[in-house]
């Protein structure tokens, strides 16, 4: 039932993608084809030298260059006028901006950040007293409005944190849907502006439910208890006494994990072993039973942790914010699960193997290229270097990897792995390549999925089926592992040609000819995805385990600026 429930709420996450772009693309088509903005209210501005038209304030240094280029890029298409602000009082636009502020803290936006307070008081003295000074300081306030306004919709579609990842652990943002120059050029005084800057963002229910509950923990960062850990976790077993069970118990039926007490409510006993393993699997930890620092991490997790997992976690969904078409895959990589969509309906869902903390699967989006049956494996350059050889060298056995269906190549030429002097000095320098023939033992099994990217990185089929049942799921080399590849490549090309029968797939897999290319009709976006917290349609918090470590890195960035 927890199973189902998770999949009910990630088809919501996915279908509110497609519901963005379609309620957004009306938004977003009708700003492009408008023309620039023409105010016969506008001041046109005196000083129009680049150093003039920078002298302005941005709170964030990160993006500070990014924003002074596009401001001085935006008034000289703007023919060198005021935006914001006229010659008798402040446009329609300024004031519903200043709204928009409040309303966008609900998603983890600070208002501080773009001067909220600053320009409305400096707007509101501006006009109450006319100087000598007066066109100056309108002008010396516009571009600071608009400075602030380039920032924000910089966040908005860019993100607040300028690295994520690093070269292990590669995370490719998707490209913004609209030009933030643009976006403000074609921007009219009577638009409004709450609904423009709302359909910039993920309009999924998923996300909206999340900005609900990060309001509602924001009042309850306040609350505290008192942390505790296991005495003496060497000795957690059926019959163990001690009085943080009781704790132990408590804290479980407050994230959903009842268990009866059998004897004595401060003795472990077998439903309560059971109860740890529950959550254990919902957060995506080894179901072990043994409630240790990183189980009790997230069983002790205070409101406040919740909160900037929100935070974090929306962030992250404005990052991937793209249209996804009509057919699409997803992969969320902190759940180790692929699901299959055609226009917003779920059509087939299988667990994942992902990359291992050391050679982790990237974040990214991409396009399916084709399907192969039966596939050879080239064993990247990394692992023959990493693994095969310094195994053939420790074990003595020239002909380990000949032995498992493995053929050796150099210099275009096959070589027999047993004339090699594999402890020679140097051998690592020769460039050896391997290659494992079509077979059920096959690495790659008896299916692989071919992405666009230049990263090797694709989905396959594998003969060790029995890491699908563990609960954590990163011990791949990258790519990501199918458990039901048959049905999957089913799905796929018989919903592409029609003709696709799953027989027809299990035959090509099983007696088909050798690196059989089937290359789908239609169009399938996957992305790969990395949410390890959201909200579902009940409101009930989720929250996945980290297995590559991006929550407090990031986290730390982001959190810079309730403060900045």
């Amino acid at each position: 039932m927890r199973i189902a429930c998770f999949l009910l709420v990630f088809a919501l996450l996915i279908q509110g993608c497609k519901d963005k772009n379609t309620n957004s693309a009306v938004g977003v088509d009708e700003l492009s084809d408008r023309d620039i903005n023409i105010s016969y209210e506008a001041v046109s501005l005196q000083d129009t030298t680049q150093v003039a038209l920078q002298n302005v304030t941005i709170k964030d240094p990160t993006y500070k260059a990014i924003i002074e280029k596009e401001l001085v890029l935006f008034y000289k298409k703007y023919n060198y006028q005021t935006r914001w602000l006229y010659a008798n009082d402040a446009s329609p636009l300024f004031h519903r901006y200043i709204q928009a502020l409040d309303s966008l803290s609900s998603y983890g936006f600070f208002p501080q950040n773009y001067r909220q307070k600053e320009l409305s008081e400096e707007v509101t003295s501006l006009y109450k007293g006319k100087d000598s000074l007066f066109l100056r300081k309108l002008e010396s306030a516009d571009k600071n409005i608009t400075a602030s306004f380039l920032l924000l919709s910089h966040h908005l579609t860019h993100g607040r944190i300028p690295k994520v990842g690093d070269e292990t652990r590669i995370w490719k943002r998707n490209r913004p849907l609209l030009d933030n120059v643009e976006l403000l050029l074609k921007l009219q005084d009577n638009d409004n502006l709450s609904q423009i800057i709302e359909a910039l963002q993920p309009q999924q229910p998923f996300y909206k439910n999340m900005a609900i509950r990060y309001k509602e923990l924001e009042k309850d960062t306040a609350i505290s208890f008192t942390p505790f850990a296991i005495t003496d976790l060497k000795k957690f077993a059926i019959g163990y006494r001690d009085s943080t069970i009781v704790a132990l118990r408590n804290q479980l039926e407050q994230k959903g994990f009842r268990s009866e007490v059998q004897k004595e409510p401060q003795e472990v006993d077998s439903l309560l072993i059971v109860a740890v393993k529950q959550f254990q699997q919902s957060i995506g930890l080894s179901a072990d039973g043994i409630p240790g620092k990183t189980t009790l991490n997230y069983l002790l997790m205070t409101p406040k942790k919740e909160r900037d997992l929100l935070l974090l976690n929306m962030e992250r969904l404005r990052w991937q914010n793209k249209d996804l078409g009509e057919d699409y895959i997803l992969v969320n990589i902190p759940e180790y699960v692929l699901r299959l969509f055609h226009k917003d309906s779920l059509i087939f869902s299988t667990r994942v193997v992902v990359g291992n903390p050391q050679t982790p699967t990237p974040i990214f989006s991409d396009s399916l290229h084709y399907v192969e049956f039966r596939p050879t494996w080239s064993v990247p350059q990394s692992i023959i270097q990493k693994e095969m050889i310094p195994n053939i060298i420790s074990s003595g056995d020239s002909l380990k990897y000949a032995k498992r269906g493995y053929k050796l190549y150099e210099n275009n030429k096959e070589i027999d792995p047993s004339q090699v002097n594999w402890k020679e000095e140097g051998i690592k320098k020769r460039v050896f390549y391997f290659v494992e023939d079509p077979s059920e033992r096959n690495s790659l099994g008896l299916v692989k999925f071919i992405l666009y990217n230049n990263m090797s990185i694709y989905l396959h089929d594998t003969p060790s089926k029995a890491l699908f049942e563990r609960t954590q799921r990163a011990y791949s080399h990258g790519c990501v592992r199918v458990q039901s590849p048959d049905k999957f490549a089913h799905y796929l090309l018989n919903r592409s040609k029609g003709d696709w029968t799953y027989e027809k797939v299990r035959e090509a897999m099983n007696k088909g000819r050798n690196q059989y290319r089937v290359r789908p009709k239609q169009h399938f976006v996957i992305d790969i995805s990395y949410l390890t917290a959201w909200v579902d349609e009940n409101g009930r918090l989720i929250i996945k385990n980290d297995p590559y470590l991006f929550d407090d890195e990031q986290l730390k960035i982001l959190k810079k600026y309730e403060n900045l």
